[in-house]
């Protein structure tokens, strides 16, 4: 095949696509996503953003987000010598976030498990991820809303419930509505 139709082509898909987004011109946020901590950590804030340049947390007032999920992921990391997993839930909204959380936590249980039951096709529409305190100070659980009608989803979980399962669960079925993977009838 001839290179020069495959690139032609290919700078003709990139000049229709960018012919039709909106993309807004002029001073804005980078790209690159902004990391949302999930932790009762301070007193101030339910999630907050991290400054290393300052070395302080920033409060987010809000206790809702909004957007499109677009990914997840688990991640190890290192934190006082010890390795951890993290649950990282990318959203689009008027940036890029990562909502981080430790595996291991109520809120991650809560959000992975809820992510798993949902139907693929919600995955290509906006949600809303929220986050809301428990009774003890360090309870912390992770609501998911249809930002439609302010329908919460209740997905309650067992015990004994395989996580690993369930994140596979639902990172196929993240990965099917954003066309990265073939849809089955064992995530569907």
């Amino acid at each position: 095949m001839d290179t020069n139709l495959d690139s032609n082509y290919l700078l003709q898909e990139i000049l229709a696509q960018l012919r039709t987004s909106n993309q807004v011109l002029g001073f804005r946020h980078s790209p690159k996503a902004r990391y949302i901590y999930a932790n009762r950590k301070y007193p101030d804030a339910l999630w907050y953003f991290w400054n290393g340049a300052k070395d302080e947390h920033e409060p987010i007032e809000f206790n809702a987000l909004t957007g499109i999920i677009e990914r997840l992921e688990i991640e190890q990391k290192e934190y006082k010598g010890k390795v951890e997993n993290k649950v990282n839930l990318h959203i689009r909204a008027d940036r890029n976030y990562v909502i981080q959380a430790g595996a291991e936590t109520l809120f991650a249980k809560g959000l992975l498990y809820t992510l798993s039951k949902l139907p693929i096709k919600a995955f290509s529409q906006p949600m809303t991820i929220a986050v809301e305190p428990g009774e003890t100070e360090q309870v912390l659980f992770c609501r998911i809303y249809n930002p439609t009608t302010g329908q919460a989803v209740y997905a309650p979980y067992a015990e004994d419930t395989n996580w690993q399962a369930v994140t596979q669960r639902a990172v196929a079925k993240i990965d099917a509505a954003h066309g990265r993977v073939e849809q089955t009838q064992k995530t569907a």
